[in-house]
């Protein structure tokens, strides 16, 4: 396993984007995961370990705002 995602996991994480610009864009203003660079062909260079602390905080937000609040 890689230190950064690949270009297919780049694709998988930003379906149904195709654009690498449309790509980069969507990582850093929707998910809030900075972006370290470009390669040559324009795939967003993202570190595998930020992406999987990142997904877990959002699937905990998830999991917390499911169900009914009977508290109240």
């Amino acid at each position: 396993m890689t230190m950064h995602l690949s270009p297919q996991e780049i694709d998988d994480l930003c379906s149904p984007l195709t654009q690498r610009a449309a790509q980069t864009r969507f990582i850093e203003k929707v998910l809030g995961i900075p972006v370290a660079a470009r390669r040559p062909d324009g795939v967003p260079i993202v570190g595998r370990s930020v992406v999987e602390e990142r997904l877990k905080e959002k699937n905990a937000a998830v999991q917390k705002s499911r169900g009914f609040n009977w508290s109240k």
